[in-house]
């Protein structure tokens, strides 16, 4: 009886050092799905932000300013994300900016380049409520993404 005893401490023991270290693991693994489709879905938006720009230039030889104007039926700002878009001289930047600490941020950059336009998606290296740096196209009509970014396959 007193083997058996000493088993139960000795079990009960290992539980309360193995648990707290098990539960925050198992705990991550279900929340990174849940991540993953927040974050999947802005990139998706954005994708589709960029390819409403190229259509509204065509349409209206400019960019806009306004989501709305995209016709996408995307919200500006939701639980998880805020859309924007910025428009300057011959680009224009669309938004997905997390609402969340844990969740990254999305920019993709419309650039005319002569009579064409030539899009990119930028992720975010660092989660949080930060604003990605504006990606960017040289002479040569080269796009790259900006400043702690990292180029997303669309």
């Amino acid at each position: 009886m007193i083997y058996s005893s000493r088993n139960q401490q000795i079990k009960i023991a290992i539980a309360t050092l193995i648990l707290p270290v098990l539960f925050p693991t198992v705990a991550h693994a279900q929340l990174s799905p849940t991540l993953k489709t927040q974050e999947s879905a802005a990139k998706q938006y954005v994708v589709e932000m960029n390819k409403a720009q190229q259509d509204y230039y065509r349409n209206n030889t400019g960019f806009t300013s306004s989501v709305s104007n995209l016709a996408l039926g995307i919200k500006a700002d939701t639980a998880n994300y805020k859309y924007s878009i910025d428009t300057v001289n011959k680009a224009v930047f669309n938004y997905a900016v997390s609402n969340q600490s844990n969740l990254k941020s999305f920019v993709g950059g419309v650039f005319l380049a002569g009579n064409k336009t030539q899009t990119i998606l930028c992720l975010n290296v660092a989660s949080g409520k930060i604003k990605p740096a504006k990606p960017t196209m040289d002479t040569k009509g080269v796009v790259a993404c900006g400043a702690n970014t990292a180029k997303v396959a669309q």
